[in-house]
């Protein structure tokens, strides 16, 4: 016998079986790591909304302690944000985390209230299963 053919014959190849357990196991991290990412996706979505809404609100509020007649044309917010030097990029601030623009009205006693439905719709869906019954029975 030649010593190469013995040294053929060592060789071991992985078989089906043991491929489908390795792809298996690959298939069930990365499902596992996606399904977590969604949900870091949506939180960071509504960082972005909540600090958004902050500066957005101050500026307006900035320029109606200016301008006081400014409340009157408030459907002009828009370009009250692009004009002003506190904005690097008014697209980053004129929408919310999911790419809606922000809703801005006033309140009884004037005040500037900038909201946003997805990040109204995040937090009572983020509310609802803090609060819920998910652990033991009793």
């Amino acid at each position: 016998m030649n010593i190469n053919s013995v040294k053929k014959a060592k060789k071991r190849f992985l078989t089906l079986i043991e491929m489908m357990i390795v792809m298996f196991i690959i298939a069930m991290i990365t499902g596992g790591l996606a399904y977590r990412y969604v949900g870091s996706l949506d939180e960071s979505r509504a960082f972005k909304t909540k600090v958004a809404m902050e500066r957005l609100s101050g500026i307006l509020n900035l320029k109606l302690a200016d301008d006081p007649e400014f409340i009157s044309s408030l459907n002009t917010w828009e370009s009250v944000v692009e004009g002003s030097p506190l904005v690097n990029n008014s697209k980053d601030i004129k929408n919310d985390g999911w790419g809606n623009k922000f809703n801005v009205e006033t309140d009884r006693e004037g005040n500037i209230l900038v909201t946003s439905r997805k990040y109204t719709d995040y937090i009572n869906t983020q509310k609802q299963t803090m609060f819920s019954n998910k652990g033991s029975k009793q």
